[in-house]
């Protein structure tokens, strides 16, 4: 009986999905809650930051119930960072299967990223609408803007983790110089504070940042009673473009050597 011969888009098909599949054995098969880990993080996050806010005393920022404020915010800094730190051990963590012809390291980026798409996707949709659900009562605005925001946060994250996910193997520091530079862009990029609200000349230096960008869309999108958005999808995009150039620049030039020694030397 003859092989039926694969097109280069069936094979890695068959590749990435096989990597979800080991990926998400992997990260929540061997935990007695299993993916509800997936779903405590931001909820977490969400709740100390509540409680914060209601020892305060204030009601709402920038027209908004301050949890859903709060979780329009992290939710993509989290989908922005999980991408990341997850691409920069990608390669390292599968170095064994690139024996296999067929597996590529830019395979295993891929599988990771639409890991923590649909997770964070899954976990705010849940989140929103146990929200709602409670009383938190806001209105949806533009599903399309939506989607192009959440769709130029996942590409500018994964332009960085591809070049990153090459870096990481052969520059063993960068597993702890990303995350120690991540971790302002915490407080820096929309989750606390609207930047509508932020008086000029800060307002103009924090927009520098893309991430804030990406908060101010999100939040725009999906609410109508945001106050004063000042995201810019012209600024997003060229970033994203940047930062996609930049990873496929760098994923070209070190990928072989990753694949075949795993190491600089």
């Amino acid at each position: 009986m003859a092989i039926a011969k694969q097109s280069p888009w069936q094979i890695q098909k068959a590749v990435v999905f096989a990597l979800i599949v080991r990926e998400l054995n992997a990260r929540f098969g061997r935990f007695r809650l299993g993916y509800a880990w997936a779903i405590l993080e931001p909820l977490a996050l969400i709740t100390i930051l509540s409680c914060i806010r209601l020892a305060i005393g204030r009601s709402d920022l920038a027209g908004l119930p301050y949890p859903v404020f709060f979780a329009s915010g992290i939710m993509p800094f989290l989908l922005f960072q999980h991408i990341v730190q997850t691409c920069l051990m990608s390669v390292e963590a599968n170095q064994s299967l690139f024996n296999y012809q067929r597996v590529k390291p830019s395979d295993t980026v891929v599988s990771r990223v639409i890991i923590e798409t649909v997770i964070t996707l899954a976990s705010g949709a849940l989140i929103f609408t146990s929200m709602y659900l409670a009383g938190l009562v806001f209105t949806w605005n533009n599903t399309l803007e939506f989607l192009a925001a959440a769709s130029l946060c996942v590409l500018f994250a994964s332009g960085l983790g591809l070049g990153l996910s090459v870096i990481g193997p052969l520059w063993q520091e960068s597993k702890k110089i990303v995350p120690v530079i991540i971790r302002p862009f915490f407080f820096i990029s929309g989750i606390f504070f609207a930047a509508g609200d932020i008086p000029e000349p800060y307002r103009s230096y924090l927009l520098w940042n893309p991430l804030l960008h990406v908060t101010e869309l999100i939040r725009s999108s999906m609410f109508a009673e945001y106050q004063e958005p000042q995201g810019s999808f012209s600024f997003l995009g060229i970033c994203t473009l940047v930062s996609l150039t930049l990873g496929l620049m760098i994923y070209r030039s070190l990928h072989l050597r990753v694949q075949t020694s795993g190491n600089i030397r």
